[in-house]
């Protein structure tokens, strides 16, 4: 009977850790295709004197998927998100979320309605979407920020 029930333990172990290896790949990387991003800013620029605290967040426009923008959130002192603004429910070049005012850390399409969250991965809270926003990779040496793929 113990080696049954240890048995059932392992296999549940097993799923688990399986599922959270799972769980960290990205299956949204490519509802939105790919295009190079190279952006490089200065923080201390007026233009981006929300990214100052905690919580700031901006959009970076003409840049990204059909030129639709890039959303940064600075989660932390250190530690900064960027998304491409192309809603995921209906990727076009004409289709962008932007900066949901009633949530500070998030963002609203206002053709679908779907709202993504910044502090989450850009993952869709409501709406159509299924998908998560296109993240980007972003490197901090204070004051530059640098976001590309």
């Amino acid at each position: 009977m113990f080696y049954k029930s240890l048995s059932k333990v392992l296999i549940f172990c097993v799923l688990a850790t399986s599922a959270v290896f799972v769980s960290c790949i990205n299956p949204d990387e490519n509802v939105v295709p790919w295009v190079e991003v190279r952006v490089r800013i200065n923080t201390l620029d007026a233009k981006y004197i929300d990214l100052q605290s905690d919580g700031g967040r901006i959009v970076i426009k003409n840049e990204g998927y059909g030129n639709n923008g890039i959303i940064v959130y600075r989660l932390s002192e250190s530690i900064f998100n960027a998304y491409d603004c192309t809603c995921t429910y209906e990727v076009s070049d004409t289709c962008a979320v932007t900066l949901d005012e009633g949530n500070i850390a998030g963002a609203v399409c206002p053709v679908c309605g779907s709202k993504f969250e910044l502090v989450n991965c850009g993952m869709p809270t409501s709406g159509k979407a299924r998908h998560s926003l296109k993240s980007y990779r972003v490197s901090y040496n204070e004051p530059y920020l640098r976001i590309f793929n």
